[in-house]
């Protein structure tokens, strides 16, 4: 499932540098200039997590987590101009989750954001407009969530873990069927065709190698 991170902060250049490396990471962004709209945005879109500035008008930072905290246990990582223990200890007394402060590494806060949504890096794998979630089995093709069986998404994370190996049709019934299973190894075919029509514009990843069987390959023929 995709997450949702809302953006508190006035500086309008760092929101926007902050929402596009967000959205590059898969993130669903929602932005807030003050600490009353931000309050707003809580409740209207319920977000995952929070960035939540200190300095801001109407509301300051520290207002904003305490009346958070009032009502989620939202996870909330305080951004700052200030340097000090004490602001830190401060924002971590009443309810902050982590801080942060400016100017900072978008990467390290990256790594803050996946650490707190406990996001493994090895969940899911993405190629272009192409996604999928190998603990959910959420498969999405140009911004359209396709429906798998259980099987096809077995299938399907075994080729996109070991993408680049060509495995036989017997292979493939082993590690995906199993050992056990007493049917034709035409299913591996037929469950091939069903997932190339799914995967629509990327069918074509799955490719069949002549005389030994199945390929993963993001490059094109």
């Amino acid at each position: 499932m995709t997450k949702k991170i809302l953006i508190v902060e006035d500086e309008k250049n760092l929101i926007k540098v902050i929402e596009d490396t967000l959205v590059e990471e898969d993130f669903i962004t929602f932005k807030a200039l003050d600490g009353e709209t931000a309050l707003e945005m809580f409740y209207e879109h319920n977000p995952d997590l929070i960035l939540l500035d200190i300095n801001l008008p109407k509301m300051n930072g520290w207002e904003v987590c305490q009346n958070i905290r009032r009502e989620s246990n939202i996870p909330i990582i305080m951004m700052t101009a200030r340097d000090s223990e004490i602001d830190e200890l401060k924002g971590l007394s009443i309810g902050a989750d982590d801080y942060i402060t400016k100017p900072f590494s978008l990467k390290v806060l990256n790594i803050k954001i996946k650490k707190i949504l406990k996001i493994d890096e090895n969940s899911s794998y993405k190629f272009s407009n192409l996604s999928f979630d190998f603990r959910s089995g959420e498969l999405v093709v140009n911004g359209e969530n396709i429906e798998l069986t259980r099987r096809e998404i077995q299938f399907l994370e075994y080729l996109i873990k070991n993408k680049g190996i060509i495995f036989s049709r017997d292979v493939l019934l082993n590690e995906v069927w199993g050992f056990d299973f007493e049917g034709d190894d035409r299913v591996v075919d037929t469950l091939v065709k069903r997932l190339r029509k799914k995967l629509g514009d990327y069918s074509d990843m799955i490719k069949t190698i002549r005389g030994m069987g199945y390929i993963f390959d993001e490059n094109k023929n």
